[in-house]
């Protein structure tokens, strides 16, 4: 009978961290456990053992005001979370990914480089921003976000140009990973 208890509980903490390391990962449908259909009302739940601050400090969740944080018991950042409208049946549709414990079916995660992105993903296009530049991918709804302090000099402050593949250095790292449904 012990043995029995011994097997069970061996199998039972297997089986749940199996579970657990796939809510860190990223696809077209799906970011950790959060879905294209996942409403804002299901985050409490979603993130039971986890801390959700909104922009006004609500913490119902029922109707939305702004981008939801969340992070880890310990404080971490995890993610922030922006609703698809205010209306009580909002969705998410937008995602940006702090933890770099989230990756990518590609693995691509926040602690990966250009070079990775080429490597993974066929480009789409980049957009040149005030202090960043956005790698978007080719029919993907994830997109990827460096600073430009890790361009050449000419493009750092520079927002008309149009930055090209062979301006961005392999090693140039990851700010963030973004998703938008």
């Amino acid at each position: 009978m012990k043995k029995h208890i011994i097997t069970l509980s061996l199998l039972g903490l297997i089986l749940a961290s199996c579970s657990n390391s796939g809510n860190f990962s990223i696809s077209k449908e799906t970011v950790g456990p959060l879905t294209k259909t996942t409403k804002v009302s299901e985050l409490k739940t979603t993130f039971a053992n986890d801390s959700l601050v909104d922009a006004t400090g609500a913490t119902d969740f029922k109707t939305p005001q702004g981008y939801v944080t969340v992070f880890e018991k310990g404080g971490k950042k995890l993610l922030e979370l922006g609703p698809s409208s205010n209306e009580s049946d909002a969705t998410i549709n937008y995602i940006r990914v702090y933890d770099e414990r989230f990756k990518t079916t590609e693995g691509i995660t926040t602690k990966s480089t250009f070079k990775d992105i080429q490597d993974g993903y066929k480009i789409k296009r980049i957009d040149n921003l005030i202090s960043t530049i956005v790698v978007l991918i080719e029919d993907n709804d994830i997109f990827f976000t460096i600073d430009k302090k890790h361009l050449p000099s000419e493009l750092m402050f520079d927002t008309q140009s149009k930055v090209e593949l062979s301006q961005i250095p392999d090693d140039a790292p990851i700010k963030y990973v973004q998703i938008s449904w």
